[in-house]
């Protein structure tokens, strides 16, 4: 089974505004999240496990399509990229424009050294992490 950090749209879970709020207790990478998620923004925080073992986001086609086909990610479907994956991927909200290329990277270099590049681009050098929409180091300032 894949990482709980992979979804199957190829997000890394890691960088979650959600999920770090929570993990760094640090509501910041929530308050900085575009408008279409004020409803959410006063919500408390809590742990998300991920789409893979509990799916908070909501309806997703994509899990869906994936977990009915018994792959891991989108990327290993042989009518990859499809027209959910690319729909995805360029509905406007800035994090899915990275779907397509990770499902890439992904099935280029694997799972484990696509984690290691994943977590180093979302840690800053101090520790701390980045999120989708706070990609200012909460610890030391640096963006």
């Amino acid at each position: 089974m894949a990482s709980e950090l992979i979804a199957y749209c190829g997000l890394y879970c890691g960088a979650c505004s959600f999920r770090v709020a929570f993990e760094e207790n640090n509501r910041d990478h929530v308050t900085h999240m575009p408008t279409y998620y004020d409803l959410l923004k006063n919500d408390p925080l809590e742990f998300c496990p991920g789409c893979r073992l509990e799916n908070k986001c909501g309806e997703c086609a994509i899990r869906d399509c994936a977990m009915n086909k018994g792959i891991e990610y989108c990327s290993q479907c042989n009518d990859f990229p499809c027209s959910k994956s690319i729909r995805f991927n360029s509905d406007g909200k800035p994090h899915h424009g990275e779907s397509i290329s990770n499902l890439n990277l992904l099935r280029e270099i694997g799972e484990e050294k696509w984690l290691d590049i994943m977590r180093e681009r979302w840690t800053c050098k101090c520790g701390a992490r980045y999120s989708w929409y706070y990609k200012e180091c909460t610890k030391c300032n640096v963006k």
